[in-house]
């Protein structure tokens, strides 16, 4: 940690002038931005009148401008406290407010790059969004690297800011949309490329219209389904080294240029540095993980290895099935082999050392219980009369085996919802399911490393518990919500509430639509009532939540919990990943440019960076385990003055930090907390489902890993 060289993914500049005259206007026309009313200054309002929004040109002037002059930093006056200490209090409608300059600085940088010719279009939240071609051979596509510059006013330092992002590639048909038009509907396209812009298909111009044979479509997932285009295999290199070689090479090229340079005067050489007081890292020995007979490890696969699980399943009496096509009877049965006996080299080496060696799950089978089926497009059918037909018996666990004859990075729509049907299918009879896939099935030993994943997934299922945290246990409840966003539907769904103990120990999670929001708060309250239940009291109620929690969930939660006569402080972590669009940062102490596991940066306002990864000091990194970037944190709670609180801050770092090491799906680190990451995969699936109803089985099980 002390040996770390951090910056950011920020640039920073200076306003080129103390003050601006912008033109606001009562109507629309032609190169003027709308701007919501409560961003326009006062002097707007009480000219045109209170209206929903006003429309400005910024810097140009035309018949019917209104024309005010402010200052770019608010103008604050200093004051002494009663105990004496200075404050400084903003003037009110002295200076445009920040989300103003901010899209002064956008509307700015977007015409610097329009007049130079380069391809330039807002993102989805208005800000700047650079295409710049890639140099490849595709026949089929042309290739644009995306960047994005979001400015943004001190939120890193006291200046105005430009967050350089890299966007991913995004590609472009070679096939034009009149090409297209004959074997598709025009509702699949959405972004098209038309003479060097990029316009949305519902608002190309007229002349665009009368020339589709030039009208490009930029690819997304419903061109993919429509045109049954497989779905590429996600790249699995180190996303910071590519990540910082693609920002450095816009600033190099683009910004660090005289011209650039004149519409946003950059202060700055390269990319700024973290401040070492706005760092810090999570306690020592919160990687510590609990095995069998209370032997402790940091990494899950060496505890697994070397001690075993910490418990066994509940009960002994269970039985495995396989669910496959007919014609994968052979490769079942050398699947069968690896449960039954494990995995062995010619000389003996043991790769895998079978369900119950690895994970004590006893390992037993029915003869002719499995359900061959034969139609690999719609199985559903065949297996469901089978399992009608089928005399499962109460003593007994079952635990299906999907031998999946599609793979998930290379399936259609149709084809993975096989997968979802065949879930409920067995959950309606209280059976739970492992899927896998049958291509990747094989008798080498990298498959060992999946055999790993497939028998620590079926232990949870089976309600054992192969590690837990090694945390002394609170009178504490932590509840987890996520999202996932359905690209079939483009619906939205939210799992809640998965409530967790201190120590990561899983009690019950429910499923439900999203802005639900009663249904939220009571889903919550319900994993309290169950806590206070057998619990004699609560210290505080701890809610990881995928998004930002407005003020009315918050007070419908703490409104509740008063009903229920508990007075405790709620704290509500939100909990982002930052895949691209947000602010990372880079060690560049370290080749590879990870920062180390554990280490936080404070960005302010309640907002931290968490770097949570397996790059341990004094201990090798494997790159197998990946390079995830960090989670973005924010704290909010009831109670202000515990946001202020160094100790209680802290602590909840490390909840998110070592929650992220109960994720039983696999023996790899993730970089989500569970309490996020599980009710994701749930409300994933939830929408697949009739009725949008998960079985009250499921309910108290971790059926979906």
């Amino acid at each position: 940690m002390a040996n770390q060289r951090l910056t950011f993914n920020v640039l920073t500049f200076n306003h080129p002038s103390p003050d601006y005259s912008f033109y606001f206007y009562k109507e629309d026309g032609e190169g003027l931005q709308r701007v919501y009313h409560r961003l326009a200054p006062d002097e707007v309002r009480e000219h045109f009148g209170l209206q929903d929004h006003y429309y400005t040109s910024f810097e140009k002037e035309s018949e019917g401008a209104f024309r005010v002059t402010k200052n770019c930093r608010p103008v604050k006056n200093g004051s002494f406290d009663k105990h004496g200490e200075e404050v400084w209090i903003r003037e009110e409608n002295q200076a445009f407010s920040r989300a103003l300059m901010k899209r002064f600085y956008h509307h700015r940088i977007q015409t610097y790059f329009e007049s130079i010719d380069i391809l330039i279009k807002a993102n989805f939240v208005d800000d700047p969004e650079l295409w710049l071609p890639a140099e490849t051979d595709d026949r089929d596509y042309s290739f644009f690297d995306r960047y994005g510059l979001k400015v943004q006013i001190a939120v890193v330092s006291n200046q105005p800011e430009i967050l350089v992002t890299y966007e991913g590639r995004s590609k472009v048909f070679k096939r034009s949309v009149a090409g297209l038009l004959s074997e598709i509907s025009p509702d699949c396209f959405n972004w098209t490329l038309y003479e060097n812009r990029l316009w949305k298909y519902g608002e190309l111009p007229e002349e665009a219209r009368r020339d589709y044979g030039n009208v490009y479509p930029v690819f997304n997932f419903q061109l993919r389904d429509a045109l049954h285009l497989r779905t590429e295999a996600p790249d699995r290199s180190n996303p910071y080294l590519k990540y910082k070689r693609h920002i450095s090479f816009l600033f190099n090229q683009y910004l660090n240029t005289e011209a650039f340079k004149k519409i946003i005067p950059l202060d700055c050489d390269n990319f700024i540095p973290v401040k070492e007081m706005n760092t810090g890292s999570v306690s020592d020995h919160t990687n510590q993980l609990l095995f069998g007979r209370s032997q402790k490890h940091v990494a899950p696969h060496r505890g697994m290895d070397s001690f075993g699980p910490l418990a066994l399943p509940p009960v002994n009496r269970i039985q495995f099935f396989y669910i496959y096509h007919a014609s994968h009877l052979q490769t079942v049965k050398l699947l069968h082999s690896f449960f039954a006996e494990g995995m062995h080299s010619e000389k003996q080496d043991v790769y895998f050392k079978g369900l119950y060696g690895y994970a004590g799950i006893p390992f037993s089978t029915e003869a002719r219980f499995s359900i061959p089926f034969h139609n690999m497009d719609d199985p559903i059918p065949e297996i469901e009369s089978t399992i009608h037909n089928r005399v499962f018996k109460d003593e007994i666990q079952y635990l299906a085996i999907y031998v999946s004859p599609h793979s998930k990075s290379g399936s259609t729509t149709e084809q993975k919802s096989i997968y979802y049907r065949i879930k409920e299918l067995l959950l309606k009879r209280n059976i739970t399911s492992q899927a896998i896939e049958v291509q990747k099935i094989k008798n080498d030993r990298s498959y060992s490393y999946s055999l790993n994943n497939i028998a620590i997934a079926c232990l949870a299922k089976l309600n054992g518990v192969p590690w837990r945290l090694d945390v002394k246990v609170r009178n504490e409840l932590v509840v987890g919500v996520g999202a996932f966003k359905n690209t079939d539907t483009g619906v939205q769904y939210v799992g809640s509430a998965f409530s967790f103990a201190n120590n990561g120990q899983f009690n019950h999670f429910d499923c439900f639509r999203k802005n639900e929001v009663d249904e939220l708060a009571g889903s919550i309250l319900h994993a309290v009532r169950e806590y206070a239940a057998v619990q004699n009291s609560l210290s505080r109620l701890i809610i990881h939540f995928y998004k930002q929690m407005n003020s009315r969930e918050l007070d419908i939660i703490g409104e509740s919990l008063f009903k229920l006569g508990l007075d405790v402080p709620v704290f509500v972590v939100t909990i982002n990943k930052t895949e691209s669009q947000d602010i990372v940062a880079f060690d560049d102490s370290w080749s590879d440019l990870m920062p180390a596991s554990g280490t936080f940066i404070n960005t302010g306002r309640g907002r931290y960076l968490l770097f949570n990864n397996t790059r341990y000091p004094n201990v090798n990194f494997n790159s197998r385990d990946g390079y995830p970037f960090p989670i973005k944190l924010y704290i909010k709670c009831t109670d202000p003055e515990l946001e202020k609180d160094y100790k209680t801050i802290k602590e909840l770092l490390d909840q998110v930090y070592q929650f992220s090491r109960m994720y039983w799906k696999s023996v790899r680190q993730q970089n989500l907390p569970v309490t996020i990451k599980y009710p994701e995969m749930v409300a994933e699936m939830f929408p697949h489902f009739e009725g949008y109803d998960i079985p009250e089985f499921g309910k108290n099980s971790l059926w979906f890993l």
